[in-house]
């Protein structure tokens, strides 16, 4: 997805549409255009086949308001994007543990 609008459209077409497979995982980016990144994972946590979908919040922002929203909305893991590739593959590492915890 390219901006928040395009997620929570994506979100409410999983959600009317019962044949549509619920996301295994998602990766979330904060500080994306349109709608805010902890409005989606709001609108997320809120949503009935998609809310217990573990989310991965791949972000830029270390605000202390934002780390707090998004440990009440239940996130899985918190990502703080790098500045070199090398630390960026560490993701890898983030999103397998998520999905071994998550299968438990």
């Amino acid at each position: 997805m390219s901006d928040g609008d395009s997620a929570l459209s994506l979100l409410r077409s999983v959600e009317d549409n019962e044949r549509s497979e619920a996301p295994g995982l998602i990766l979330l980016d904060l500080n994306v255009p349109k709608v805010h990144g902890i409005e989606v994972l709001s609108a997320l946590r809120k949503a009935r086949r998609c809310s217990k979908a573990p989310v991965i919040v791949v972000t830029s922002s270390d605000s202390p308001s934002d780390l707090k929203a998004i440990r009440d909305l239940g996130v899985k893991a918190y990502f703080k994007k790098p500045q070199d590739l090398d630390e960026f593959m560490k993701l890898t590492d983030v999103i397998k543990m998520v999905l071994n915890t998550a299968r438990e």
